[in-house]
């Protein structure tokens, strides 16, 4: 089961809570501090990546919820930890955000788009271009 800790009091009534979700390393240690019992596992590789994906997006939407600038600490560190476990360096990162900034711009000018009317009755949004 991992580096988390068992009941060490099997008299106790327990009521235990599934979470299921990746945490920082020291999380369950801090839990454990305030006299939780922790359960953990260590992900495969392929487990990983998806609790990282999970946890990206549960940060996102906790931070545009909030606003909170420890949620999008917590983002950052979740999509960074990707990247390395991709292997995609800081570099490829910034060349990647450059060419699609050159190519679709930043969000210097607030634009905020509010509905679109196709020019020839079919509206074309396939594609990447941005």
């Amino acid at each position: 089961m991992g580096t988390c800790s068992r009941a060490t009091d099997p008299t106790a009534v327990q009521v235990s809570h599934a979470l299921d979700i990746l945490v920082r390393d020291r999380v369950p240690e801090w839990l454990e501090s305030k006299g939780n019992i922790t359960e953990c596992r260590i992900l495969n590789d392929t487990e990983f990546e998806r609790a990282l994906r999970d946890s990206v997006n549960r940060y996102a939407r906790r931070f545009a919820e909030t606003g909170d600038l420890e949620l999008l600490c917590d983002l950052v560190e979740a999509v960074d930890t990707w990247l390395a476990l991709r292997g995609v360096s800081s570099e490829a990162l910034a060349h990647a955000r450059e060419e699609r900034r050159k190519r679709c711009g930043g969000f210097d000018k607030r634009l905020f788009l509010q509905s679109i009317t196709p020019g020839d009755g079919a509206l074309r949004l396939r594609g990447r271009t941005c």
